[in-house]
C-alpha cells in the first residue's frame, strides 16, 4: 500500500502532524522511506530507546542534500509510538531530559526538534513522539555515533537508505566526505539587467478599475428587471427559463470580472511583447565552481504587474454572463466519436511562476545550471505599471543552488520606460455608459 500523504511540503502544524500519523496507520512497513520512519514502542529514558531514536536521527542527518530535497522540503521525520493500524503512544518527558538522553549518542548534533502529537484512534487520547530532522546542507560534517551501544561502537556512521537505517558503505562515506568538503564552497552569483525596463503606462491609470466597476454595476443591475416569460413555442425551439438564482448570477459576474481583469493584463503583456519591451535578467556565475539548479526569485512592489512575455497565445477573453432572467437556448447534446489521446505527450517546459505574496509581486524563475564564469539569460517577463514614475524601481532577489550551500540575497534597480500602447476590448466587455462616451472600444480612450 502506498503511503497516503502529500510530502511536497514540510510537516508543519497539528493538522499535518496528525495527518502523517493517520497515513502511517494505513501504511505497511514497506512504505518507510528516505524521509520517514516509525517505531511502535520505545522509551527514550532507557538506553535502548534513546539509541534507537538517536540512530534514526543520525541516519537522517547523514543524507545528501540533493536527495533529501526531493521530499518534505528536505526534512525527515521519525514517529515513535505508532505502527500500521495501531497507536501505542509514548511516555512524555521534558525536553531537557530527552536532549540529554539523546545527546549521549548524538554529541553536538542539534539539527532536530521533537514534539508530542496528541492523537485519538478511538481508544482514548495518546501521544506520539514526532522528531523533525532538519534538511542536510552542503558543508555539513559527517555525524558519527558518539557512545557505544551493544555491537555499535563510537564512530559508527549511520546512513539512511530507502526504508532502513544502517552503517554507511564505502560509496556513502565518500559522498558524505564530499558533502563536508564543500563547507568552503558558498553560492556566489550576480543578477544583472540584460535589457530590462518596467513599462509605465500612465494613460491606463485608473481606467481599468473604472471599466470593471461600471461593467459590474451594469451586470448586477439586471437583477432588478422582471424575469422574461416563455413563449408558447419555447419547448419546440429548445428554449427554457433562466434556472439561475440571484446568488449564482452574482457569482458568475464576479468570476467574469476577475477573468476579464486577467485578460486585460495578458493583453497588455502581449502588446509589450510585440513592442519588444519585455524585461530580461541575466544570472552570472563569477567563480570556478559548477552551480547546479540555480533558482532565482525576484520580488517587486505590488504596483508592478508581471506576466509571461514569451507566450504567443491569443488573448482568451472571457464570455459575458447570459442576461439574467432571459430565456436561454439549450444546446443540443449528441453522440460524438471517442478520440483517444496521444500515446505520448512531450514534457512541458517549465515557465516562471508569478504570484502575489505579502504585498509583493514574486517571480520564481525555473532553475538553471551554470558552468564556471557562465552567464545565462532568464526567461523574459513583461513588467508594467500604471504608476506615474520616472525613477528606477528597487527590487529584491535571492538565489539558491542544489550543490553548494548558502543563499544570496541582494537588490537590483530596474529602470522605467514610458510606453504608449493601447488595447481593444471585445464589444461585450464595454459597459453601455462607457461605449456612449467613447469613439471605440480602446481601453485608454479619453
Amino acid at each position: 500500500m502506498t503511503l497516503n500523504f502529500d510530502a511536497d511540503q514540510p510537516v508543519v502544524g497539528l493538522k499535518r502532524q496528525q495527518a502523517l500519523i493517520r497515513a502511517v496507520l494505513g501504511a505497511t512497513s514497506a512504505d518507510e522511506t528516505r524521509w520517514l520512519e516509525w517505531k511502535s514502542r520505545h522509551d527514550v529514558s532507557k538506553a535502548e530507546g534513546a539509541f534507537a531514536v538517536s540512530k534514526a536521527i543520525l541516519g537522517f542527518a547523514n543524507r545528501m542534500p540533493d536527495v533529501a530535497a526531493q521530499w518534505a522540503g528536505g526534512h525527515a521525520y521519525l514517529l515513535v509510538g505508532v505502527e500500521e493500524h495501531t497507536v501505542h503512544g509514548v511516555q512524555t518527558y521534558d525536553i531537557e531530559k530527552v536532549d540529554a538522553w539523546l545527546g549521549r549518542y548524538l554529541g553536538d548534533l542539534d539539527r532536530y526538534q521533537f514534539t508530542y502529537v496528541p492523537y485519538d484512534n478511538g481508544q482514548g487520547l495518546q501521544h506520539v513522539m514526532l522528531v523533525d530532522v532538519f534538511p542536510p546542507r552542503w558543508g555539513d560534517p559527517i555525524h558519527p555515533l558518539r557512545k557505544e551501544h551493544q555491537r555499535f561502537y563510537p564512530g559508527t556512521i549511520f546512513y539512511r537508505y530507502a526504508g532502513k537505517t544502517q552503517p554507511a558503505g564505502p560509496s556513502e562515506i565518500e559522498a558524505l566526505t564530499e558533502r563536508a568538503r564543500r563547507a568552503g564552497q558558498r553560492l556566489d552569483v550576480t543578477i544583472d539587467c540584460a535589457d530590462s525596463a518596467i513599462a509605465v503606462i500612465t494613460r491606463l491609470r485608473g481606467v481599468r478599475e473604472q471599466l470593471l466597476e461600471l461593467l459590474g454595476e451594469e451586470l448586477r443591475g439586471q437583477l432588478e428587471r422582471p424575469r422574461a416569460q416563455l413563449t408558447p413555442y419555447a419547448s419546440v425551439l429548445n428554449i427554457r427559463a433562466d434556472q439561475r438564482s440571484p446568488q449564482q448570477f452574482l457569482h458568475e459576474v464576479d468570476e467574469y470580472l476577475r477573468q476579464l481583469n486577467d485578460a486585460i493584463s495578458y493583453a497588455l503583456a502581449s502588446k509589450l511583447r510585440e513592442a519588444g519591451a519585455p524585461s530580461k535578467l541575466k544570472v552570472v556565475n563569477p567563480g570556478e565552481t559548477f552551480l547546479a539548479e540555480v533558482e532565482v526569485v525576484l520580488s517587486l512592489p505590488d504596483t508592478v504587474e508581471a506576466h509571461l512575455a514569451d507566450d504567443d497565445r491569443d488573448v482568451d477573453w472571457p464570455t459575458r454572463p447570459a442576461v439574467f432572467g432571459e430565456p436561454q437556448s439549450v444546446p443540443f447534446v449528441g453522440r460524438f466519436p471517442y478520440v483517444s489521446p496521444h500515446a505520448y505527450m512531450p514534457a512541458a517546459v517549465r515557465d516562471p511562476e508569478i504570484e502575489s505574496v505579502d504585498g509583493c509581486t514574486v517571480i520564481r524563475y525555473p532553475p538553471v545550471d551554470l558552468r564556471p564564469h557562465e552567464t545565462v539569460l532568464l526567461d523574459p517577463i513583461a513588467l508594467f505599471s500604471t504608476e506615474d514614475r520616472s525613477e528606477p524601481v528597487t527590487c529584491q532577489w535571492q538565489a539558491t543552488a542544489t550543490n553548494v550551500s548558502g543563499r544570496v540575497q541582494r537588490s537590483i534597480s530596474l529602470p522605467t520606460q514610458v510606453c504608449d500602447i493601447d488595447i481593444t476590448l471585445p464589444e461585450d466587455a464595454v459597459p453601455r455608459v462607457w461605449a456612449a462616451t467613447k469613439e471605440d472600444s480602446r481601453l485608454d480612450k479619453e
